[in-house]
């Protein structure tokens, strides 16, 4: 394997769907998905999740040597020198990127959202370290969609006025709630594999331990929180009545809600955590085009999901969707619940 392609491997380029899926579901909807803006923002969310992920890799360097050693031979692999040199080139390309739009579109408010997205990303692993703050780095993790779909909403407008907000609140709003809530309740989820190493430099999840408390109640409650509020908003008149579809896809909720409970071995929580991103981008594959029932945006999350399935499977560092994660995720769904699913691991790795 060459430098480059462990290079990408070890920065979970796929991650660039979560980010640009958003983005290009608020263009849509505004009628402004032109193709220069579509280039860019794929371009733009590139960099901007190699950014972010190759400083989560340097930063989590000690811990991912127990939670994800196979990653952390990929970076060894890359050479960590060239991961640094990647952190820094990425974000000159977010700068110039930056830039770019603000030329094109000149407005202080979308200046102040590139801004603040790129202050949180980098923040998350340096600087404010909000990744070791139990309590900030959910709300963080929401950025990959509430962000993502803010910008281009405001890179959308070509003139502020009040009527604009209005619109904003009646509409975008509402979709970008239910975005943020169910990232809030579910975004943990990546915490699963992770036990040993937080336990190693004495950072325990908040998520983690919210499961442990309540088990089945809660991770039911947090899978469900979605299509309640979807249908509340559609009940009240903020969503027209096909966001109903929506709800299709509370099974796939329901299995997952098994599994984040269940999972106790370390296959278990890898493919629950797996399950997890899978869930997630299911979700924006029928939102997104709910949201904005066009057929660019069809064509637009068409493409997003052939880069998802095409990178989770052939350019991760983890296997991605395997028949062995399949009869762990059919196994966790089918049986009844252990008692200590989440063992909090010793720095040894040993269950306590």
């Amino acid at each position: 394997m060459s430098r480059t392609a462990a290079l990408l491997r070890a920065t979970s380029v796929r991650f660039t769907s979560l980010y640009f899926l958003p983005f290009y579901a608020a263009l849509s909807a505004a009628g402004q998905a032109r193709w220069e803006w579509v280039v860019m923002g794929a371009g733009y969310w590139f960099a901007h999740s190699v950014g972010t992920e190759t400083l989560n890799r340097l930063a989590d360097r000690r811990e991912d040597e127990v939670n994800r050693p196979e990653r952390t031979a990929l970076c060894q692999h890359a050479g960590w020198e060239n991961i640094r040199r990647a952190a820094v080139w990425s974000w000159v390309a977010v700068a110039v990127l930056d830039l770019a739009f603000l030329a094109m579109r000149p407005d202080p408010v979308l200046a102040l959202f590139l801004v603040l997205g790129g202050l949180s990303s980098v923040n998350y692993s340096y600087g404010l370290r909000l990744s070791r703050n139990r309590f900030a780095a959910p709300f963080v993790l929401t950025f990959h969609f509430c962000g993502t779909f803010v910008i281009g909403w405001t890179l959308a407008q070509d003139h502020w006025s009040t009527e604009v907000w209005k619109g904003f609140a009646e509409y975008p709003l509402p979709f970008f709630a239910v975005g943020f809530l169910t990232l809030l309740v579910l975004g943990g989820a990546k915490d699963l594999t992770d036990l040993a190493g937080d336990v190693s430099i004495g950072y325990h999840s908040a998520w983690v331990g919210v499961v442990r408390r309540h088990g089945s109640a809660v991770t039911t409650a947090m899978v469900w929180s979605t299509y309640v509020m979807v249908g509340l908003l559609v009940a009240v008149g903020l969503f027209p009545p096909r966001f109903l579809f929506w709800l299709l896809l509370l099974p796939v909720a329901t299995a997952l809600g098994r599994c984040l409970w269940r999972a106790s071995s370390e296959q278990e929580r890898s493919a629950t955590r797996e399950f997890f991103y899978q869930y997630w981008v299911l979700n924006l594959a029928v939102a997104v085009p709910l949201y904005s029932p066009h057929l660019s945006t069809v064509v637009g999350v068409v493409g997003g999901l052939a880069f998802w399935v095409f990178t989770t499977q052939r350019v991760h560092w983890s296997p991605g969707v395997r028949r062995g994660t399949l009869r762990a995720l059919v196994s966790l769904v089918g049986r009844g619940p252990r008692p200590d699913p989440h063992p909090i691991p010793t720095m040894e790795g040993k269950a306590r």
